[in-house]
């Protein structure tokens, strides 16, 4: 999991357009939060997600 996160900060300077998005989900078992980053890379779109 750190070396995604190293990874996705490291390419950030690359994409243009980058967007961090999180996902909330409300269950029985509580609050579960899913965050992403997303960018475009030589026109094509990359989205990182744990």
């Amino acid at each position: 999991m750190l070396r995604l996160a190293l990874l996705s900060l490291l390419a950030l300077p690359a994409c243009t357009d980058p967007t961090l998005g999180l996902g909330v989900t409300l269950g029985t078992g509580g609050v579960a939060v899913s965050p992403s980053l997303s960018g475009q890379m030589g026109g094509v779109t990359v989205a990182v997600s744990p």
